[in-house]
């Protein structure tokens, strides 16, 4: 006899290899996600009964025309960020920046760095050898704020000027760099009702783009991403699906 079903799972995924088994692929954790559902959409023929006025189908036949899956992600790592913007991520370190270059200064505007400022240490600004007095401009993790007047002698508007900051440890992400991820799938779940676990591996998915990316917000972010499950020609087990296998322990 069944029972309900309240599931909860971990997700993990891999990047596609048609050279590997799915076992040896490298899963990565997607952390905390509030949602991932499987659906289906299916098309049908239909042959209407032209023998009686009534009308009627005569004959039918239904085909599935895609299956997809839907990730609710709502840790936004760095890693899940690439995956999700098709990017690419790199590591930052913390080696202190020194006269980098690149940077005007204009009264009452702001200059965007480079790289995100640690505000515990020091920042100097300079015009050459000219030392910018810190009255004039205001650090912020981001960047510096001019002052509205700029007091430093023989500095003016539009001078440029270099930045020596020590940046923040952290990850880079760059969006938008290759075309839709193909990965492999791992879902990890347990039915809150009877405390059974179950196994979902989809085999072969190709990752759609985030549908939204808040950076302003009153709740806990959620980025969504759509998945497109495709057939795993590499799978050729008799009785098995080329796209996806799931198991329930009894």
């Amino acid at each position: 006899m069944g029972v309900a079903f309240i599931p909860n799972a971990k997700l993990r995924v891999a990047a596609y290899s048609d050279d590997a088994a799915y076992e040896k692929r490298k899963f990565r954790d997607l952390e905390n996600a509030s949602n991932f559902s499987i659906s289906f959409s299916e098309e049908e023929k239909t042959l209407l009964d032209y023998r009686t006025g009534a009308g009627g189908t005569d004959a039918s036949v239904k085909r599935i025309s895609a299956m997809s899956a839907t990730i609710d992600l709502r840790h936004a790592t760095v890693e899940n960020l690439a995956l999700a913007l098709w990017g690419t991520t790199a590591a930052l370190n913390t080696t202190p920046l020194v006269d980098e270059a690149g940077y005007k200064i204009n009264a009452g505007y702001f200059v965007p760095t480079k790289r995100i400022i640690d505000t515990g240490a020091s920042v100097t600004v300079k015009k050459g050898a000219t030392t910018v007095l810190a009255a004039d401009y205001t650090v912020s993790p981001g960047g510096i704020l001019i002052a509205n007047s700029i007091t430093t002698g023989g500095v003016a508007n539009g001078d440029a000027i270099t930045i020596s900051y020590t940046p923040k440890a952290g990850g880079d992400v760059q969006s938008l760099l290759s075309s839709a991820p193909q990965v492999s799938v791992h879902v990890e779940g347990i039915n809150q009702v009877d405390g059974k676990y179950f196994v979902g591996k989809l085999w072969k998915c190709k990752i759609g783009v985030a549908q939204n990316l808040p950076f302003i917000a009153d709740d806990f972010a959620t980025i969504t991403v759509s998945l497109t499950v495709e057939k795993d020609e590499t799978i050729v087990t008799a009785g098995v699906s080329q796209y996806a296998q799931l198991q329930f322990n009894s």
